[in-house]
């Protein structure tokens, strides 16, 4: 009796380019959109507006990205409306009452911290024009896990397979050991073995180098890095929050904004990884695409407002920015 072949998607294979024909995806409304909000930025520079409201809203989506990104991995669960607030007013103002698990106020700072810091030396090191290395990605995961203390696991105990807590041991350095997961339908999802981390990290740098000189959508190059990275899976944890950076650093770089996926979105963003893991790369890279342009949009908008004179803004907490200085919602 012959032994069933494992399905494509949960098999390891190295890394590969782009799909053919990728340069030519994409979608008019959200080039249109790339194109305005550039046009528009470089307004606000030469003419000298007070830009105050814009900077605002996009520290807002830094700390809406550090938020979501580790809700993703179930590192934490924020309660309903407080997402909101801490973008609105700030990182700091978080406690363990904030959250569902009832994290420690230490742990739960320090992981929204961590992520954001994370983000800002992402940002720096565009603006110092610093290539991608093994180095880079080192340090970025460092500082993303240092309040990170555990890494949930499998253990076989007595026939069935429950849920451990180990220490985090590898914070900053590759893998020793297998981290394949299970997925939901029992399957095991094969990622890069450890003794050929360092040789496809190397494929990873080598293709991504040769891709940025080339002229690509900003979603195509975004959902390739992200993918291809998530298939080796190089770190003991934290490869999703490292993967997302890297889909920051592709936006940032192009001088876009980043998009967010949120807990709530996590399904369709899970679904679209999976089809790339099947061969359908295009399929994340329009679900990048889609999520880059709820973020997009009223950033033109904004911009738009900044330049007619208007310096009010509106946060989802229901709080208000006007002319430089945040009023926190009325509480009756």
């Amino acid at each position: 009796m012959s032994v069933p072949e494992k399905p494509v998607e949960a098999v390891w294979k190295p890394i590969e380019g782009l799909p053919e024909g990728a340069a030519s995806w994409g979608g008019l409304e959200y080039a249109g959109l790339v194109s305005e909000w550039h046009q528009l930025r470089q307004q606000l520079t030469d003419r000298k507006f007070d830009r105050t409201i814009l900077d605002v809203w996009l520290d807002g989506r830094r700390r809406a990205f550090a938020i979501e990104t580790g809700q993703i991995e179930g590192l934490y669960t924020l309660k309903r409306g407080i997402t909101e607030q801490l973008i609105a007013e700030g990182l700091e103002g978080v406690t363990s009452a904030h959250t569902v698990e009832g994290l420690d106020d230490k742990t739960i700072k320090g992981l929204l911290k961590d992520q954001e810091t994370t983000l800002e030396m992402v940002f720096g090191e565009i603006m110092d024009a610093k290539p991608l290395t093994d180095f880079t990605l080192k340090s970025w995961h460092q500082l993303l896990t240092r309040h990170q203390e555990t890494v949930t696991g499998l253990h076989m105990d007595g026939g069935r397979l429950k849920r451990v807590q180990t220490p985090f041991e590898r914070k900053g350095q590759y893998k020793l050991h297998p981290n394949n997961p299970r997925r939901r339908d029992g399957i095991v999802h094969e990622y890069c073995p450890p003794e050929q981390v360092q040789s496809e990290m190397g494929r990873l740098f080598s293709f991504y180098e040769a891709m940025r000189r080339q002229t690509l959508l900003t979603e195509v190059e975004a959902a390739w890095l992200h993918h291809r990275f998530v298939r080796i899976h190089p770190f003991q944890d934290g490869n999703g929050r490292v993967s997302r950076l890297l889909m920051a650093y592709v936006y940032l770089r192009k001088g876009e904004v980043p998009p967010v996926v949120s807990n709530d979105g996590r399904d369709a963003y899970i679904d679209s990884l999976e089809r790339a893991d099947r061969g359908d790369l295009k399929a994340f890279s329009d679900h990048l695409r889609n999520l880059a342009m709820v973020q997009l949009g009223p950033a033109v908008r904004l911009a738009g407002d900044v330049l007619k004179g208007r310096n009010r803004l509106s946060h989802g907490n229901g709080g208000v920015t006007d002319n430089g200085v945040y009023y926190p919602p009325t509480r009756l």
